[in-house]
């Protein structure tokens, strides 16, 4: 998880205790003569551009008229009173659409509505808002009325002004603080054991954002912003339990260690441990309100960290599920009505882990199927320079049909494939996955482009799947530098020039596959200069709700064409998020680049490469012998030392953390040498938990290792490799390298 502002407000107790109180008499003065459903303070927030409800009274139903803060700019009646500077009414016969958005408020019947700036001096403390809903209104307010509202704002302001508050008032409480509306109250000193409908009002904002948490850091923000900051805690943390074990899912304000503990979850490694803290298993919620009753739970190891705890186990279909522990840094007293609400949030949260865990889990599985159709490497040769990208949808767990491929073909040419298979399911991979065979088993035979489209849509027919795909196959002529296209419905490649002109090939393009048996597939030749960036993508990456094929097209011709002697992998990372929309991905998106070399005057390309063994660390050694002979035999002494040192670093994270074979290779260009470390695994080396803190999860997934590679490479990254990955690095060669090597 990133960082969020998770910090409590600055204002003290007795700043925001004294505020409340003066709003919540006016309020409750307000509802009472103006016979409303609410009455609402709106103060200013986040240096005057947003407004946040502050102290709201009323009817039970004001817990659903009120919006919890909206930019000054909305068209909603608070903010255009404070905008203003004068009265706003206005009454709506059905929903508000100006609302900030349709999660802020839910208020599906007629209401009047009123704000008044709260002014005095020249300084604006806020606005009272007041509603009248059914069956109070909707209602024509009278003048008087009107007046009413002004005097009651105007007493406000020059209360607020006696009582030596500046504004803006110092209420940036997490929440608005809600009484029920009392008549009897009017004109008495507001008691905080009034506000028990805020509990009310948290529990039914809680489960309205868990109710958006699809993914596990979703939740566990929700769960900072909605139970640790309304509650005072200075941190939390969420663990998942199956099998008797446990497992820390995420943290926030706390050190691993801390957060390990009070969550019930063993550490992950021997680092996490803290002495004398075992951690705490909890089958009832339990609240530890002082140091005493942390340390009669032999929990005093986590004293200088943690003075109070409330521990509540996650419970979901009857089975405990997790822990959810909340901390504090004082003695902490939980009333009936605090230990009521934080009991049933739990069990919201319950619901909503399990909801991200069974997401995730599919997600993940989704995605392994959707690798494994990938091809396992792509081919390495010094005339071709290839790229590859593949980008999920952005919501749901279903694989897709999208797929690419880089074949060598029978006479050492390279075939570049792009397809797209109709659907987000497994149908649609499965058909993929059979498409992707045939393709290859056509290749592997010498067929060409257009006879191998054709063979391959008598398949799909025959298959009787109902699904149709389009693909699109580009056979590289390397040796005489030319391209043979031909495409079933798919969109034509872009081809790169080195002068950035960006070219489509004119080219008449086929049905889909599967369509009719008997579809005949032209071809059409294309010139390569040497330089040419060949980019073939499916529709996913220029396509969406917010964007048209055709825009989304020029929009990856432009970024083609900004390239400036770009490193295909930098290209690649830029062209997707450069066609990125603000909307979500609602389909997968492919993307492979590849960049002809040709015979460029003056350069010089060599590849060499070495391959190890699967957990086979003594190789490492070899590894090192083969770096030291290839510098050696270069005259290349200035970087051997950060060569091998590197190398053996990158290598030995490779073999340790991913279960596969590991290619290392060398690419030699006029000014650099790029080695890249590819293996088959595509999964981070160390899963670690949600964190809010990016300096625990960088030295967890990186450590020491990364660290000696961005100290002495030139460059250095990572990118997708086929199914696995790719983590590569350059060093700068010396100006006259070149002319060493045979010297």
């Amino acid at each position: 998880m990133q960082e969020r502002n998770h910090s409590r407000p600055e204002a003290t107790q007795s700043d925001t205790g004294r505020v409340t109180s003066v709003f919540a008499q006016a309020l409750q003065q307000a509802a009472h003569e103006l016979r409303a459903t609410a009455a609402i303070v709106v103060v200013p927030v986040d240096d005057g551009d947003s407004l946040a409800s502050a102290v709201v009274v009323g009817l039970p139903l004001s817990i659903f008229t009120t919006i919890e803060r909206m930019p000054v700019t909305a068209r909603l009646a608070s903010a255009t009173a404070h905008r203003t500077g004068r009265q706003y009414v206005s009454t709506f016969t059905e929903f508000d659409s100006a609302a900030p958005s349709r999660f802020d408020v839910t208020m599906p019947f007629p209401y009047t509505i009123a704000s008044t700036p709260i002014r005095a001096s020249g300084h604006a403390y806020g606005v009272l808002t007041i509603i009248w809903a059914p069956p109070l209104g909707p209602r024509a307010l009278q003048p008087d009325e009107l007046d009413h509202c002004a005097k009651i704002a105007e007493d406000l302001a020059q209360e607020l002004v006696q009582s030596g508050i500046t504004p803006p008032p110092r209420t940036t409480l997490p929440m608005p603080q809600f009484l029920q509306a009392a008549p009897d109250r009017v004109g008495q000193e507001w008691a905080p054991e009034s506000a028990n409908i805020t509990f009310l009002y948290q529990i039914y904002k809680l489960a309205s954002w868990l109710n958006r948490a699809v993914r596990g850091q979703e939740v566990l923000d929700v769960v900072a912003s909605r139970i640790m900051q309304p509650f005072g805690a200075r941190g939390m943390a969420v663990s998942a339990h199956q099998d008797d074990q446990a497992t820390l899912l995420g943290y926030s304000g706390y050190p691993r260690t801390v957060a390990h503990a009070i969550a019930g979850a063993p550490p992950s490694s021997p680092d996490d441990q803290t002495p004398g803290m075992p951690p705490l298993f909890v089958d009832a919620p339990t609240f530890l309100e002082s140091e005493q009753s942390l340390a009669e739970a032999r929990f005093d190891g986590a004293a200088q960290e943690v003075r109070a705890c409330a521990l509540l186990p996650l419970i979901s279909g009857g089975l405990r599920t997790g822990t959810l522990a909340l901390g504090f840094d004082g003695p902490r007293r939980f009333s009936a009505e605090e230990r009521s609400t934080l009991v049933t949030m739990a069990d919201l949260v319950a619901q909503a882990v399990e909801r991200a865990v069974h997401f995730e889990t599919e997600h993940r599985l989704a995605r392994e199927l959707q690798q494994g159709l990938l091809p396992a490497r792509l081919p390495h040769r010094e005339d071709l320079d290839i790229a590859t990208r593949y980008v999920t949808a952005t919501a749901g767990t279903a694989v897709g049909g999208d797929w690419y491929d880089v074949l060598t073909l029978p006479d050492g040419n390279v075939g570049l494939v792009m397809g797209d298979v109709e659907g987000h399911n497994p149908s649609a991979a499965a058909c993929m996955g059979q498409l992707r065979s045939a393709v290859r088993a056509y290749a592997a035979e010498g067929h060409r482009p257009a006879d191998l489209l054709e063979r391959t849509n008598r398949i799909l027919t025959e298959l009787d799947t109902e699904l149709f795909a389009t693909c699109c196959c580009v056979w590289l002529d390397l040796d005489v530098g030319t391209a043979e296209i031909s495409s079933a419905g798919h969109p034509a490649p872009l081809l790169c020039h080195p002068d950035h002109r960006v070219v489509v090939p004119e080219m008449s393009v086929g049905l889909p596959l599967g369509v009719t048996p008997d579809t005949h597939y032209q071809s059409l030749e294309q010139p390569l200069p040497d330089g040419t960036v060949v980019a073939l993508y499916t529709d996913g990456l220029v396509h969406s709700q917010a964007v048209g094929l055709g825009s989304g097209s020029e929009v990856l011709g432009e970024a083609l064409a900004a390239t400036e002697d770009e490193r295909l992998e930098d290209l690649a990372t830029r062209i997707i998020e450069s066609t990125e929309t603000q909307r979500a991905r609602g389909d997968d998106a492919a993307l492979l680049l590849a960049r002809y070399a040709g015979v460029l005057p003056g350069s010089r390309q060599h590849v060499s490469r070495v391959f190890v063994q699967r957990h086979d660390l003594r190789s490492v050694k070899d590894v090192r012998e083969f770096l030291r002979h290839y510098t050696s035999t270069r005259g290349w002494d200035e970087i051997a030392h950060d060569l091998e040192l590197i190398a053996t670093e990158v290598v030995t994270n490779a073999l340790m953390h991913a279960d596969s074979e590991v290619d290392v290779r060398l690419r030699e260009y006029p000014d650099r040498l790029r080695v890249e470390v590819l293996d088959s695994d595509p999964r981070p080396p160390m899963p670690a938990p949600i964190t809010v803190s990016d300096s625990v999860q960088d030295n967890s997934e990186h450590g020491r290792g990364l660290v000696i590679v961005e100290a002495l490479a030139a460059a250095w990254g990572n990118s997708p490799s086929g199914r696995g990955k790719s983590v590569w690095f350059e060093l700068r060669l010396p100006e006259d390298a070149h002319s060493r090597i045979g010297a």
